[in-house]
């Protein structure tokens, strides 16, 4: 959230004539390049970026304390891969396509002469704040409080948690630069991963009951066919070959933090609840049965209409500490942070590489899977456990030239339930196969793609040269690694081919004045 600080209101603001009302009218205008290596040859290995920033801040003193309203809009024009991916922009911005062809809802009027496949040529409007702060009450479109490190220190998403949310929150100083806040926040936003299902069965020919997507015709294993990973409602679209697991908004996320800031640093302790719960599990288009018709999900509760619900309690800790290193240079830092999530990623990687899908961390070779839930043979959903660390120093070479190292890691599991289901849907899917077995009877695969889990790493330098007072001028380099739990098909080379680990360089160029 925008400095409290009053010096700030002294030395940057004006007096709206006739009010005793302080004003500030600020803004921006970004350039980037991205450029990319990643094994997906379906993505632009290369993107650009330009933004401007319009911001508002008007402060009042009253005798309850400040009032103050805030208001950030960032308008954008990209082009190519997605790997500008801040939450605080592109996450959270609503695209307007520009494509040739019929359009459809949200779009411009196409024309033709560009290769606008995918989204690769949008503009972006995004409102990143809005709020109406009260002594210590705040109100309204700002960075979640159960977060800490934000990405300030550099451009590629680390493994943090950085999401703008809507909130109504009363932080409560102690004094001493100790503080603590409440805050009910937007749970849609916290929704950036699916929830992913099994079609028990039986369909067909395949036997039910063993957690098997079962489709009509075999397919090779290698195929990315199940679950399908794109929805813009954070659930998996899984007809005709199963159920839909729509996220719904039941009741707010609930977030506490315990904050300090004193000349040392900032240390922050920060927990939430998240509810999980299916807007529906609505059986779609099931697979032909044995003598005609389609088989309905027996396991998924039902009502008239065909909806069902599954559900879970989602939560999340994260600890954080920033640490002042006057002693090296003037304005040198390093920041060390850790946060476990069970049932909800967001909370511990809500930003790299993208959102809203089922395989969020995969890099073109691999299918890492990230599902906040999977809801297995049972029926019922078992939340999805993860955490992630990361560590990022910035040291001043001069007052103008500053670098950023930093690393991060995350961690995803599933239960030892839902990967074996997978091992069975994959051997269903495809019995001859490489490393289909016979499992009491059933075709079971042991390199099912879904589901596997793994640990990601990353890690990259920057440098930036400020030559004047708010100019940026700086390149990134980034690489990440995803080590994946299991050995599983290779979905960019095809048929028979494994693979444990895949790898990704990135690099970004930056021109940032703000003002």
């Amino acid at each position: 959230m925008p400095s409290n600080d009053p010096t700030t209101v002294e030395k940057y603001f004006f007096r709206i004539p006739g009010s005793d009302t302080c004003l500030r009218i600020g803004g921006g205008a970004r350039f980037e390049y991205v450029g990319a290596q990643v094994p997906n040859k379906s993505l632009d290995p290369s993107g650009f970026l330009a933004r401007a920033r319009i911001t508002i801040d008007s402060r009042t003193a009253t005798d309850w304390g400040l009032l103050r309203a805030y208001f950030r809009t960032d308008i954008g024009r990209q082009s190519g891969n997605t790997y500008f991916g801040s939450p605080a922009f592109t996450g959270g911005a609503y695209a307007f396509g520009f494509g040739g062809g019929t359009g459809s809802p949200g779009e411009f009027p196409g024309f033709g002469g560009q290769d606008t496949s995918g989204g690769r040529l949008l503009t972006l409007v995004s409102v990143s704040a809005a709020f109406v702060q009260f002594g210590g009450l705040v109100a309204g479109r700002l960075p979640s409080f159960f977060d800490a490190y934000q990405g300030d220190d550099n451009f590629f998403d680390l493994t943090e948690s950085d999401t703008l949310t809507q909130a109504l929150s009363f932080t409560l100083p102690f004094g001493n630069g100790f503080s603590t806040t409440l805050s009910i926040e937007d749970p849609r936003e916290r929704q950036q991963n699916p929830i992913a299902g099994f079609t028990p069965g039986p369909i067909g020919p395949f036997p039910g009951g063993i957690g098997g997507i079962n489709p009509v015709s075999p397919v090779p294993g290698f195929s990315s066919v199940y679950p399908f990973a794109a929805s813009p409602f954070a659930a998996p679209a899984l007809a005709p070959e199963g159920i839909i697991y729509t996220q719904r908004e039941s009741i707010p996320d609930v977030v506490g933090a315990l904050r300090v800031e004193q000349g040392w640093g900032t240390a922050q302790l920060s927990g939430a609840y998240h509810r999980i719960e299916t807007s529906g599990s609505t059986v779609l288009n099931l697979n032909p049965a044995n003598g005609g018709g389609v088989v309905a999900n027996p396991l998924v509760p039902t009502v008239a209409g065909g909806y069902g619900t599954v559900h879970g309690n989602a939560y999340a800790f994260l600890g954080a500490v920033k640490i002042n290193l006057p002693m090296i240079a003037a304005a040198d830092h390093l920041w060390l942070q850790a946060a476990y999530s069970k049932g909800n990623l967001s909370y511990m990687n809500s930003g790299f590489p993208t959102r809203y899908t089922g395989t969020n961390l995969s890099l073109g070779d691999a299918i890492f899977s990230t599902y906040d839930a999977v809801v297995g043979p049972s029926g019922k959903a078992t939340l999805t456990p993860a955490f992630s660390a990361l560590a990022v120093y910035v040291h001043y070479w001069t007052p103008t030239i500053r670098q950023g190292l930093f690393g991060g890691l995350e961690h995803v599991s599933y239960a030892g339930s839902i990967k074996a289901a997978a091992g069975f849907a994959a051997g269903a899917a495809c019995p001859d196969c490489v490393g289909t077995a016979l499992v009491g009877g059933v075709p079971y695969n042991p390199y099912s793609p879904y589901y596997t889990g793994g640990t990601e790493y990353n890690v990259g330098t920057n440098l930036i040269w400020s030559p004047v007072r708010d100019l940026d001028i700086g390149a990134e380099l980034f690489y990440v690694r995803n080590q994946l739990a299991h050995q599983e098909y290779d979905i960019n080379r095809g048929s028979g081919k494994l693979i444990k680990a895949e790898d990704a360089l990135f690099y970004r160029l930056r021109v940032d004045r703000s003002f």
